[in-house]
């Protein structure tokens, strides 16, 4: 393809979303990715998503947005596919111990948020869903619901849709550079040719610091290691889908602490047990921690010490899954702004043309669709229906002191 009005970098949820909405409005795309479709953060997930409030904060209006597509999606069949679309039951699961430190700091300001939310602790006696093979000293917990999709029915449905309706999707290529002409895109360069272009959509991920650089863009973003393990298929151990246990120190904003003698806060290992029904198996995880990124390609390896962690802290909370053999390990990188943690979208003031789509992290699956729709809507000249001013690219420039990051590096 010699030639399109916009050239998507990268093939993740964010940029097979702006591919499609941009084709479906008659657009000729071209879709770059180095690797296979959701080869990263997007096949590197459980697939979970917020639904949100329409009326509220950027973040939640992007994310009712979101979910009103993978509705829209489910219901039409839209994507080829039946992208799995379903509520799935919760259990936050606390010791008498952390239950005492509910009572200050950390803790204390969670606790809170869940009560706002209508949320309560549960002695386990009373739990409206029982959990016999939970470990005993789990006595408490906190039961909810969360809405998941299949993520890699969801990216793949994505780049067939797009593809229907015109866009070429090139993967196994990687760009090169990106030529820029009168401080305005001109071409992209790939080891499989050339493409002129009047856009670039960066929604490269993790690696979108280098399509950056190729225009003189320098981004904040630094790559954290995401794991999980998976388990064989096996009758149902749990009865809720979703099992959490965050041990004492963790804080999900300051996940991991990089001079500690615990493997598991220096990685950032907390326990997070997801039951697939439509598989029979279960997604143990996670980890969280700044690496480098890989010295060739998208492939990202995984971290023994990481997986071992993991797997314990799912035995510690189940402790059954001791028997269950393991078929599959995985890690992808989340892009973290080291700034504040929140995404980059929209144009770059002096490289016309040069659209951000970067920096989505714990939410990219439900950050990813409305995203996508709102850089199309920039990209037709069109108001974009959730402002999105919060979230662009000015909000840092000049800036040379970076506090979200240096709260991991200084822990």
């Amino acid at each position: 393809m010699a030639e399109a009005d916009v050239t998507v970098v990268g093939g993740g949820i964010l940029g097979l979303s702006t591919a499609y909405h941009l084709a479906k409005a008659g657009y000729r795309v071209a879709l770059i990715e180095m690797d296979k479709i959701a080869a990263c953060a997007s096949g590197s997930n459980a697939g979970l998503i917020r639904k949100g409030d329409p009326v509220d904060q950027t973040d939640d209006c992007i994310y009712a947005g979101s979910y009103k597509m993978y509705q829209d999606w489910a219901e039409s069949g839209e994507l080829g596919c039946d992208i799995e679309l379903h509520e799935a039951s919760v259990l936050h699961c606390f010791t008498d111990e952390h239950v005492e430190r509910m009572k200050r700091g950390l803790w204390k300001r969670r606790l809170e948020l869940w009560k706002q939310s209508g949320l309560h602790l549960v002695q386990r006696d009373e739990w409206t869903t029982a959990e016999p093979h939970v470990a005993d000293d789990i006595t408490w917990g906190i039961e909810t619901t969360t809405s998941m999709i299949n993520m890699f029915r969801v990216c793949r449905g994505l780049a067939w849709a797009a593809e229907k309706y015109g866009a070429k999707i090139f993967t196994y290529t990687k760009v090169q550079d990106i030529e820029v002409k009168g401080e305005k895109v001109w071409k992209v360069v790939t080891d499989r040719g050339a493409i002129k272009t009047d856009y670039v959509v960066n929604a490269a991920g993790a690696w979108a610091p280098t399509i950056g650089r190729m225009v003189g863009v320098d981004l904040p973003i630094v790559p954290a290691i995401g794991t999980a393990l998976v388990t064989e298929p096996t009758p149902p151990i749990t009865r809720h889908m979703r099992l959490l246990y965050d041990p004492l120190w963790h804080n999900p904003h300051q996940p991991f602490v990089v001079n500690s003698t615990d493997p598991c806060q220096r990685l950032g290992v907390n326990t997070e047990i997801d039951r697939h029904t439509m598989e029979d198996n279960y997604i143990l995880a996670r980890s969280e921690h700044i690496v480098a990124l890989p010295s060739r390609g998208a492939k990202t390896r995984t971290e023994p010490e990481t997986l071992k962690c993991i797997a314990e802290g799912a035995i510690r909370v189940v402790p059954k899954l001791r028997n269950i053999h393991i078929i599959r390990a995985y890690a992808g990188l989340r892009p973290v702004c080291e700034v504040d943690g929140k995404p980059i979208l929209g144009a770059v003031d002096g490289v016309a043309g040069f659209i951000l789509a970067v920096g989505i992290w714990h939410t990219g699956m439900s950050y990813g669709p409305m995203c996508g729709k709102l850089v199309s809507e920039l990209i037709q000249g069109k108001g974009t229906s959730i402002p999105i001013d919060a979230l662009a690219y000015s909000r840092f420039v000049n800036t040379h002191h970076f506090p979200y990051i240096h709260r991991f590096r200084e822990a």
